[in-house]
């Protein structure tokens, strides 16, 4: 893996490189446009020529800068509208970039200066971990809008006593109203608990999507393969020096999410780590989301009281009801 200096440049000279193709379509276009019509070209030139020529004249004192602009203002709102008759006339549209990104139109920076969501996703991209890719095509898929609350009954369920689909239909709205409001202060951290095949997986991939988006580094990682890179790392398994971003990472990002808790391998080391994961970034106000199949008394059996208690009083608790949801598409 690489330094985390090496990973911005990497992904600044993609960027470069898609900007720099956009540019080179854009000026094709441009000129093929001219050669058919050379009037536009001669707009074009006129247009770009205005604020200088009316500069010289106010230099000369021939004119105010209050009129140099507003001859300015005048002569360039007629030639765009000689230039979109022309184009109109003709049946042609101006060539429009077919940006990756329709939000930062592939610069990697949002209008207000921070990294954009897909400058983001690159990032986490390059923290994965062997055998992680196919996991982050499922990731990739995992959105709010494909969320589909008909695969749960309607049919109330005598041991919660109410309907699935009403209990998932809040899930639905605390899950998308945490990824809305992510570090506007109302975050926080979410156990998201139940049998499988339930969508815990999807649910927590769409927060991370919907989080990375807003700009944030996320870390998504399978309990499993989490604690087997924490254990790897502390004890010399890996290249510390290759690693050491991605380890640094699952202490400081923005958001951390754990999917499938309780299929780690556990030894006293793992539930030493997970507690000291748990309490740095709990008290540095780093959030964290936590899915997990196990019931509250089996992580107390496995990970202690301690575990268990910060668990229930600095996470918000969103239960998943229903029937396996894979089952149902099976049976189709």
């Amino acid at each position: 893996m690489q330094s985390i200096n090496e990973i911005h440049a990497k992904i600044q000279a993609e960027y470069r490189r898609i900007q720099s193709e956009h540019e080179m379509k854009k000026n094709d276009a441009r000129d093929i446009l001219y050669s058919q019509f050379p009037r536009i070209e001669e707009i074009d030139r006129e247009i770009s020529g205005l604020a200088v020529s009316n500069a010289k004249r106010v230099l000369d004192e021939k004119i105010t800068p209050e009129e140099a602009a507003e001859t300015v203002k005048r002569e360039a709102e007629r030639l765009r509208t000689e230039r979109f008759d022309i184009l109109k006339a003709n049946n042609i549209k101006e060539y429009v970039p077919d940006y990756y990104c329709k939000k930062c139109n592939d610069t990697g920076y949002s209008d207000v200066g921070r990294k954009c969501g897909c400058y983001m996703k690159k990032i986490r991209e390059h923290m994965s971990l062997p055998g992680e890719k196919r996991d982050s095509v499922a990731l990739k898929n995992s959105t709010f809008d494909k969320f589909v609350l008909d695969y749960y009954s309607t049919d109330p369920d005598p041991a919660i006593g109410i309907a699935p689909r009403d209990m998932m239909r809040a899930v639905y709205a605390n899950c998308s109203r945490f990824a809305n409001f992510f570090g506007e202060g109302l975050s926080g951290n979410l156990l998201l608990c139940g049998p499988s095949g339930l969508g815990k997986t999807f649910m927590a991939g769409c927060i991370a999507n919907a989080v990375s988006d807003k700009g944030y580094l996320v870390i998504y990682k399978s309990s499993y393969k989490l604690f087997q890179f924490l254990e790897d790392y502390k004890f010399g398994k890996i290249d510390r020096d290759t690693y050491s971003v991605l380890y640094d990472a699952i202490y400081d990002c923005d958001l951390l999410i754990i999917d499938d808790f309780g299929t780690e391998f556990i030894t006293s080391y793992t539930q030493s780590v997970f507690f000291d994961l748990l309490s740095t970034r709990l008290t540095e106000e780093k959030s964290i989301i936590i899915s997990t199949n196990l019931s509250f008394e089996k992580i107390t059996d496995i990970y202690q009281e301690r575990v268990m208690s910060r668990l229930q009083n600095e996470f918000s608790v969103l239960r998943f009801a229903g029937t396996d949801i894979r089952a149902i598409k099976n049976n189709k």
